[in-house]
């Protein structure tokens, strides 16, 4: 009986420690990923809480460029990124590596739009951490 106390014990124990541990990593940022909402994805966006990346791909050969926007507020400033994916569809999509402090509420949007001064449509934003 004692040797069952011990084994359960053990498991219990090392259980919490997975747990505790498993839980650190997550809580330092998300990851985000968001597609325009036209019926065929069009463009998407993308943010990697990893070294703060940010990616915008053109998906679709039908004339409109990949817009996006990344925003996040610190105490003394708020920031909204441009970025534009304008080398045509499913060629390198446009990445910028940010600074964003830890634990920063982000937020990316995608849009569509006809050439550089076009009217953005099929928007889409997400929320997440850096």
């Amino acid at each position: 009986m004692k040797r069952a106390l011990r084994t359960w014990g053990g498991l219990l124990a090392g259980g919490t420690a997975a747990v505790m541990f498993a839980a650190g990593p997550a809580a330092a940022g998300t990851d985000i990923y968001v597609n325009t909402t036209d019926p065929f994805n069009s463009a998407a966006a993308g943010f990697a809480s990893e070294g703060e990346i940010f990616t915008v791909c053109d998906n679709r050969a039908d004339g409109l460029r990949a817009s996006g926007h990344i925003g996040w507020i610190e105490p003394t400033a708020s920031h909204w990124v441009k970025l534009e994916d304008t080398n045509g569809a499913n060629n390198s999509c446009a990445t910028k590596n940010l600074e964003i402090r830890e634990g920063l509420k982000v937020t990316i949007e995608i849009c569509v739009k006809d050439g550089a001064n076009g009217d953005p449509k099929y928007c889409a934003t997400k929320r997440g951490v850096a």
